[in-house]
């Protein structure tokens, strides 16, 4: 792992994180996972949260 961090490389990360577990939870849904989809919405509003922290962050830089 990196040695200095940014708010931002860990915001990302995290982000890439969640971005992959949704992915994967939209995809046992379409296998018939009915309880795939509390935890996609879960992720969906978690990843919502965090892309307005990101952008805010972004927008705070220029």
């Amino acid at each position: 792992m990196r040695d200095s961090l940014t708010p931002m490389d860990v915001s990302f990360d995290r982000w890439t994180q969640l971005s992959d577990a949704f992915k994967q939870h939209l995809s046992h849904m379409k296998e018939g996972d009915d309880e795939a989809r509390a935890e996609a919405i879960r992720l969906a509003r978690e990843l919502d949260a965090l892309t307005r922290l990101i952008t805010r962050e972004l927008n705070t830089e220029a």
